[in-house]
Order: structure tokens, then sequence, then C-alpha cells
């Protein structure tokens, strides 16, 4: 296994978090209102739930492409990613990223890619454990697609700060906290939650990419996402990701109370020019589990009647 760290911090600002919450359509009061946040005890604005492995730095890209064998992004196909929350992220905390390769292996056409990537606050230690799988795209029209993005991408700068390094100690990961929020409605296995449709047009993806740091051309370039063979400029994982986060916490009191998230993606979500796409989210309870007092909820997004993905689960504490 290789790992690396970025020696470079993030600072969460909280307008930041405003710009973050908006590009993904969540309107939970905690990422907006001081006030909100501080009923639930927290003495800022918290982050939404995907906004620290979403948002990317210069390092962090650099780190990423060097992780991932020099893959550039229009050639990687986002397949899965699980976060593991371990406390909220905050505006103020100061971000650092140490990344494990955990497994490098070629399949058909290119290769099957997995990295855990633990976020530390420098203060407070880890906040999040992230586990992600990516698909690697090989192919004759690689060159074509990289000079097509070269063409239409946002120019790149090369900043003064340290490249990435590899660190021989292994990652430690850390026991999540036990602590239970006192705001949190009262879940029954079974309930269903009302279904939610949320709307994306090129705009949005625009948006996003800005607001995210992923440049990737495929989300917005017509010409690119052709090169690449796709009919359409579609999603970014993280956003639909993103937007069922925001379903999610729309329905409990307190966004803190999730423990997990995980995401498998069945498709990608095409987003023409010429009229906004549709997606649909809806939630059932799983399982209770009094012992541990967590519930499971299963996450359903769909667009044009499709599976967005083929298994999305969270996992929550209860009040």
């Amino acid at each position: 296994m290789e790992q690396y760290r970025c020696d470079d911090y993030y600072e969460v600002g909280r307008e930041k978090i405003r710009e973050f919450a908006r590009a993904i359509q969540d309107v939970h009061p905690t990422h907006w209102d001081d006030t909100a946040a501080a009923t639930l005890g927290y003495p800022t604005l918290l982050a939404p739930l995907t906004f620290a492995s979403s948002v990317a730095t210069f390092a962090q890209r650099a780190m990423f492409r060097e992780a991932t064998g020099g893959y550039e992004p229009s050639r990687l196909l986002h397949i899965e990613q699980e976060i593991l929350f371990h406390r909220p992220i905050l505006a103020g905390d100061r971000l650092t990223w140490e990344l494990t390769v955990n497994s490098h292996r070629a399949v058909d056409g290119g290769d099957l890619i997995v990295v855990t990537t633990v976020i530390s606050d420098r203060d407070s230690g880890p906040a999040q454990t992230v586990h992600t799988t990516l698909s690697g795209r090989r192919g004759n029209n690689v060159t074509d697609i990289i000079e097509a993005a070269q063409r239409v991408s946002i120019q790149e700068i090369a900043p003064p700060i340290q490249s990435p390094r590899k660190v021989p100690a292994p990652l430690a990961l850390p026991n999540q906290p036990d602590a239970v929020s006192p705001h949190r409605r009262e879940l029954s296995t079974g309930h269903q939650f009302p279904r939610r449709t949320y709307r994306l047009g090129r705009g949005d993806l625009v948006n996003y990419a800005g607001v995210s740091g992923d440049n990737n051309p495929i989300h917005w370039s017509d010409t690119v996402s052709r090169t690449a063979g796709l009919e359409n400029v579609v999603a970014h994982g993280m956003l639909t990701m993103g937007l069922g986060a925001g379903y999610l916490t729309s329905q409990l009191d307190d966004p803190s109370c999730v423990r997990e998230y995980t995401v498998r993606f069945a498709r990608t979500v095409a987003v023409n020019s010429r009229h906004p796409t549709d997606l649909e989210f809806s939630g059932t309870v799983q399982s209770i589990n009094q012992g541990e007092r967590t519930a499971v909820i299963a996450l359903t997004a769909q667009t044009g009647g499709h599976d967005i993905f083929s298994h999305a689960t969270a996992k929550v504490r209860l009040a």
C-alpha cells in the first residue's frame, strides 16, 4: 500500500459552507444560520455531510493524481463512496488529508482503484474516513479526451505549495463517538420519508464545479463529454451524493447524528442543454438497533424512472 499526506491545510470558511450548501440545494438551517447551529450545541455553522470529501484543493488534486497513477480526471469513473463521520466539520476547521491506496489492479479496459482518505482537523484530530472506489478508463481515444479537455478546462496554475509526499506510517482509523443529540425525532422500522424532487440544469453543474473545485469538463462541456463517449454532459457523482445527503438531513433534526453514509453509483445523470433533469429521492428506515441506539436508512434516487444509486444507506444515531 502507498500512502500520501497533504502538508498544506484547507481552512473551512462559513461563507464557503453556505456556497456549498447552495450548490447541493441543502437548506438545513445549521448550514446557514449560526443561531440554528448554536441550538444544537455547536459554536458555528456545520458543513454539509459531503463537504470535506468534495471540496478539492490544489494539494489534494496533485496527491490524488499521483495516487491513481497519473489518471486525468476525465478518465476516472466514480464507482462507490463511503463516508464514516467521527465529528461534524465546522467553520474554522483546518483540514488535512491522508490517503492510502488500498488496491490498484487492472480490469477490462482500465484499472480499478480503491483508496482510503482520512480527513482531520489540525487541532482536534480525525473528522471523517472516506473509502472511494474508482474505475480508470484506458482506450485509443484517451489522447483525444485529454486534448479536448485541455481546450476548454479552467486554466491550472502552479501555486507555491509543497508537493504531496509519501508517508511510511500507517493511518490510524479512530472509533466513532458515542455522543447523542437530544434533538432528533423518533424513528421506527419501516417508516417512509416523503419523496422529494431536485432539479439540475447546466448552470447547477457549472456552479458545483466552481464551488467544489472539481473542474472535470465532462460535467459541463459537450465537446469533451462526446469525445469521452457520452451523449451528454453528466452530473458529478459527488453532486448527486450531496443531493442525497441533503435529502437525508432534511428529514432529521440534527445532521451530526449521521455516522455513516454509503453510495454505490448505478448510472450517470445526463443533463442536456435543452431542459433541466429531475431527480427524485425517497427513504425508508430499514432497521433499528436498540442496543447501539442506531437506525439504518435506505435511500433511493431515480431520474427518468432509472435508479441513480444501486445501493445507498445511512446509519444514524437515535435520540
